[in-house]
């Protein structure tokens, strides 16, 4: 508008540059161009002001979201067992092609349930199956523990043992109800002697996808009495077939999506030929803050098995970590 009205001023200015009339007209054309330029500059700072307002109310909300990408996942994850890390690829090598190994990475913080979060990546889970030697998969599991709790492993895939657990596997290896050998609570058995430990029955699949949850149960040991144990059941009715082909030793997209709202957890995995398969399950609203692991394991089996990380974003719970000690 300024610059139009400038234009028509000096427009005039030059064809009746003499004229007083013209010089009338002319300052008030300047005037009025004074007053545009103080309204457009009146209106710009009232803009201005609305939108460094929502800026700052994004930005505000932005910065509630904790982002984790490749480059600063060591600042959020801790790694335990014979999981590694390669920073260059932002790949977790969860265990080895050994036998024998239990690995896992866990959130140093716990996650606020009241809000959403998402979990993008891609996962490795070998290029054995069962038949060829392979296993024995891998778990992800939320809980109501401590960030530096660590679930068990072998068939209990590092699920078993965790507080009040939301968890997810893809097995490859099926393991039939195994009598917890170690003649004391769970909590007294280490993580990595799932003999000890016992484990429950798989579904029929030689490799599957299912969720898991973990209760606190009197689970008789082989001395015929029951010791308490955070028991892990794979939910049967959420289990999904594998096709022996996603064994292929690739990476394959992983994503877990959460919604605060409709506190809907929500699992995709793409397999070889590109079929997506999806799994959901409703979290409890008393479920407020959990913490988080990713585990893997191998016994007299074994397969590669890793995690890629994409992204992760999710907003950070206040965290109290609590190790009760008994007179023992």
């Amino acid at each position: 508008t300024n610059a139009s009205s400038s234009s028509a001023v000096n427009a005039e200015m030059t064809s009746a540059s003499s004229s007083s009339t013209v010089k009338a007209e002319t300052t008030d054309a300047s005037s009025s161009s004074a007053v545009e330029a103080e309204t457009t500059d009146a209106s710009s700072s009232a803009a201005k002001a609305e939108t460094t307002s929502a800026s700052k109310a994004l930005a505000t909300d932005k910065e509630a979201l904790t982002h984790v990408t490749k480059d600063n996942f060591l600042a959020h994850f801790s790694l335990n067992g014979s999981a590694t890390y390669d920073q260059n690829y932002g790949i977790v090598t969860i265990t080895p092609d050994d036998n024998n190994k239990v690995g896992n990475f866990s959130l140093k913080s716990k996650i606020d349930m009241n809000s959403s979060f998402t979990l993008t990546g891609q996962v490795n889970i070998g290029n054995k199956t069962s038949s060829q030697g392979g296993a024995d998969g891998i778990g992800f599991a939320f809980h109501n523990g401590n960030t530096t709790d660590v679930g068990n492993a072998g068939g209990n895939l590092g699920i078993a043992g965790l507080q009040d657990a939301i968890g997810f596997k893809l097995d490859t290896w099926h393991n039939d109800n195994f009598t917890p050998q170690a003649t004391v609570p769970g909590a007294q058995v280490k993580s990595t002697d799932s003999n000890g430990f016992g484990w429950s029955q798989d579904p029929s699949n030689p490799q599957f996808g299912a969720f898991v949850t973990t209760d606190s149960e009197e689970i008789k040991a082989t001395d015929k009495k029951p010791y308490q144990r955070w028991w892990a059941t794979t939910d049967m009715s959420s289990v999904k077939g594998l096709s022996s082909n996603n064994l292929d030793g690739n990476f394959h997209n992983f994503v877990v999506s959460y919604d605060g709202h409709s506190r809907l957890l929500t699992i995709n995995y793409t397999e070889a030929s590109g079929n997506v398969l999806t799994w959901t399950k409703e979290v409890d609203s008393s479920y407020q803050e959990m913490a988080m692991i990713i585990s893997a394991s191998t016994g007299g089996a074994k397969n590669l098995q890793q995690f890629k990380i994409t992204s992760f974003d999710f907003k950070q719970a206040a965290t109290v970590n609590v190790k009760y000690v008994d007179t023992k």
